[in-house]
């Protein structure tokens, strides 16, 4: 079972405009309204993916109803923690020309007693063999020893820890238990004060992280595993399109080849290249959270592996 945690969710509306132009009005198209942020678009594709899952979520009263509907539409398995605090909104403006600009609101601070239940959620349901995810931003005055707290009950459960995400709680963590940490470039950066893709991955693995795995955009992924395998991954062909829910299909694909397997049994040349597939083909949806599995068959061979000795 693959278990995905959203602590920041988002109401997610996607604008299309031909071309977006800073300081000038645009009539829109409205190509989708989505119960989002990263973890329930994770959950989107493994829906997509036909995977087993649980979607956990603190959500506002008013938006209920829409977040349980929506996801039942998509084939998301959602558990609710109601929350006092009203969800939060994220605008993308999707052009013509390929790019993507996105609007998030911070959101609010969830009250105590919404982390000790999602606490108890998580420890109360992941079992040997899990995945656990949590994906994205905090709300904001997010006391790191909370989301430290719920990671670890994960680990303590049994379940294999996926954390994408940054702040000095990611590295909390990683002196409380080992994770999987799944940073972009700059995220890698700012964590470890290291440029250099590669050596940021062993810095992570330092920290305690059991593999760490950087993507580099349109450069493809690098991973560093606590065994010493170095491997890279690359798209032969840069995909055009919108990257909004790239790293959450990838946040997916990884999971995906974690259930239910020890460390030592993962396939990474395999998992990455179906990685870098699903991760390509969200480029080509307007909304993220949605994967056309046409379009991840067609990519899979179109993905350049290479192990460093």
């Amino acid at each position: 079972m693959i278990f995905t945690l959203t602590p920041n969710p988002a109401v997610d509306i996607t604008y299309a405009v031909p071309r977006l132009l800073v300081g000038e009005s645009h009539r829109v198209s409205v190509t989708g309204t989505h119960a989002g942020g990263k973890g329930l678009n994770v959950a989107g594709v493994l829906s997509c993916m036909g995977l087993d899952h649980v979607a956990i979520a603190p959500v506002g009263e008013q938006h209920r109803g829409f977040f349980e509907d929506d996801s039942a539409q998509r084939g998301i398995r959602l558990r609710v923690i109601d929350s006092p605090v009203t969800t939060r909104r994220s605008v993308a403006v999707f052009s013509a020309d390929g790019l993507a600009t996105v609007l998030n609101e911070q959101g609010a601070p969830q009250p105590s007693q919404v982390w000790e239940q999602l606490i108890d959620m998580v420890r109360s349901s992941c079992r040997p063999g899990d995945v656990f995810t949590i994906s994205g931003s905090l709300p904001p005055n997010t006391a790191d020893a909370d989301v430290v707290t719920l990671c670890v009950a994960a680990a303590e459960a049994g379940a294999e820890l996926v954390v994408d995400g940054r702040g000095h709680w990611v590295t909390e963590v990683l002196a409380r238990t080992p994770a999987f940490v799944k940073p972009n470039e700059s995220e890698a950066a700012a964590m470890t004060g290291i440029e250099d893709p590669l050596e940021a991955a062993r810095a992570l693995v330092a920290q305690g992280a059991w593999a760490a795995l950087i993507s580099r955009g349109a450069e493809g992924l690098v991973l560093v595993t606590a065994t010493g395998r170095v491997i890279e991954a690359k798209p032969r062909t840069p995909g055009v399109g919108n990257a909004t829910g790239a790293g959450d299909a990838l946040t997916a694909a990884i999971s995906a080849g974690l259930d239910g397997l020890k460390r030592d049994e993962v396939d990474w040349p395999e998992v990455l290249r179906v990685g870098v597939a699903w991760s390509a083909a969200a480029v080509r949806q307007t909304v993220a959270g949605v994967v056309d599995t046409a379009d991840v068959e067609a990519l899979l061979d179109d993905v350049d592996i290479t192990e460093h000795a």
